[in-house]
């Protein structure tokens, strides 16, 4: 049940990918009035948090998969994990948690983490606002009255940074022009001032692997989630612009350097024989530029985003289907590597 589900994502890799927003997420924090927030539940009561509310979330047609994390090995919890379909949080509670998918795996739903849910929607590009339609429905028909709600605060949380709308809604950006220019840091001081939060691809104390960063907003009380989701895709354009004027300021002012590292990194990957998981993602994402820039064809695009996901210890072990140590691993992925790239004859510079 995994492999499919992990294979229904790569599917969604085979449309055209933006090539500065990677994708867009909206997600809400909800609890139920009746039980205790899952910190303080105890076994028993988060198991029947569980069960209750999978009679609601029965309610929306194409959440047809549950998967109880109980069940699963260490290499499918954390393949899960490495898709962003479950958090390292979830993993840490002990019993009543599970995760109900859609069928076309866009949207899921923890239960018990940090709240009762945490219902998310991850769509490709820039789809802040129809991430946030979907999610709202999704919304509409679990609500039944048993939110935990208050007419001043809004939606109750465990967390009281998410009191309000319990919306969080965030970007993942491909930005390597403004990483080399240095600066990332002036951005993010920037637009800490104004309510948005930069952190690396997996979120808070996460390292931005591949100069891939996640943008989100960090007010939720006092502002409609309408409005919020307007202000961030205001902000993510003026930093698309940005990341556009960086790139073309590396390819004037340091061309030599910059088609030197591109050309080095598209010859070890035809050429590796092991690939840690954080090289090839390193690797994969300057080909990503490569392809921005034209010098790999456009039709490469969903296979380099794709490697970049399957690439990653979980996601190969299970696509796999076999036990595999670590040396096994950075083998098969070089491997893969090799032939991808190999197949890759057009690579060219304009001089």
């Amino acid at each position: 049940m995994i492999k499919a589900l992990l294979l229904e994502y790569s599917k969604r890799f085979e449309e055209r990918s933006q090539a500065i927003v990677l994708s867009s997420r909206v997600r809400l924090a909800r609890n139920f009035t009746q039980f205790k927030f899952p910190a303080h539940a105890g076994d028993r009561e988060r198991v029947e948090i569980l069960d209750f509310a999978k009679r609601y979330i029965e309610k929306l047609k194409d959440f047809k998969i549950f998967i109880d994390l109980s069940v699963l090995t260490q290499p499918e919890q954390l393949a899960l994990q490495e898709r962003r379909v479950i958090s390292k949080e979830l993993l840490e509670r002990k019993s009543g948690t599970g995760v109900i998918c859609s069928d076309r795996s866009s949207a899921s739903i923890m239960v018990n983490e940090e709240d009762h849910l945490r219902i998310q929607v991850i769509n490709n590009g820039l789809q802040l606002r129809d991430s946030w339609k979907k999610i709202n429905d999704i919304d509409d028909v679990i609500d039944d009255g048993h939110y935990a709600f208050s007419p001043t605060m809004g939606y109750l949380t465990t967390c009281p940074s998410n009191l309000g709308t319990g919306m969080r809604a965030s970007v993942m950006l491909h930005l390597p022009g403004l990483s080399m220019a240095e600066q990332v840091r002036h951005l993010v001081e920037a637009v800490q001032q104004i309510g948005i939060v930069v952190r690396g691809m997996h979120g808070e104390g996460t390292k931005a692997l591949g100069h891939i960063y996640q943008i989100s907003n960090q007010q939720t009380l006092g502002i409609s989630e309408v409005d919020e989701i307007q202000r961030l895709e205001h902000i993510i354009r003026t930093i698309i612009d940005q990341e556009i004027a960086a790139r073309e300021g590396l390819l004037k002012y340091n061309h030599a350097q910059f088609l030197d590292k591109i050309g080095r990194i598209y010859g070890i990957l035809r050429s590796c024989y092991t690939l840690t998981s954080e090289e090839a993602f390193e690797m994969l994402a300057w080909m990503r530029l490569a392809t921005d820039c034209g010098f790999i064809d456009e039709k490469n695009r969903a296979g380099i985003d794709r490697y970049m996901v399957e690439s990653q210890p979980g996601n190969l072990v299970v696509l796999y289907d076999k036990d595999l140590s670590t040396e096994e691993r950075d083998c098969l992925r070089a491997e893969n590597m090799r032939i991808f790239f190999r197949k890759i004859q057009d690579f060219q510079f304009d001089t």
